[in-house]
């Protein structure tokens, strides 16, 4: 029964989260923070709550925190992105961009892992 359930809470959460989410984003002004509003944040919802159903709270906090360490890694690798764009062009620049990322993830799993 709970298999049921959780399939349940997938589909409804595929369709809903998406659709609120797009809705804001077509809502969002200026229109470059639409990106803001799209499939990051209602997947990353209706993951929490897939999670919640099938695992238990504690799960979803884990996970969330994981999505939290990823999000900061992330925004730091963008950051340097920018600068490393403008200095090094194109591909050398994506190239340090990955780097940056594949050195603050990996950091961010350990500190997930031993938060547990």
């Amino acid at each position: 029964m709970k298999e049921v359930l959780t399939t349940a809470v997938k589909a409804v959460n595929g369709g809903v989260f998406v659709v609120l989410f797009a809705v804001i984003g077509e809502a969002a002004v200026p229109k470059r923070f639409a990106g803001v509003f799209s499939a990051a944040p209602s997947i990353a919802l209706a993951n929490l709550i897939v999670i919640v159903v099938a695992k238990g709270h504690d799960e979803a906090q884990h996970q969330s925190m994981g999505m939290v360490f990823g999000a900061v890694a992330m925004t730091a690798a963008c950051l340097a992105g920018v600068v490393l764009v403008r200095r090094y062009r194109a591909i050398r620049g994506s190239l340090g961009l990955c780097a940056v990322w594949l050195a603050l993830a990996p950091a961010g799993y350990v500190a997930v892992t031993l938060l547990r």
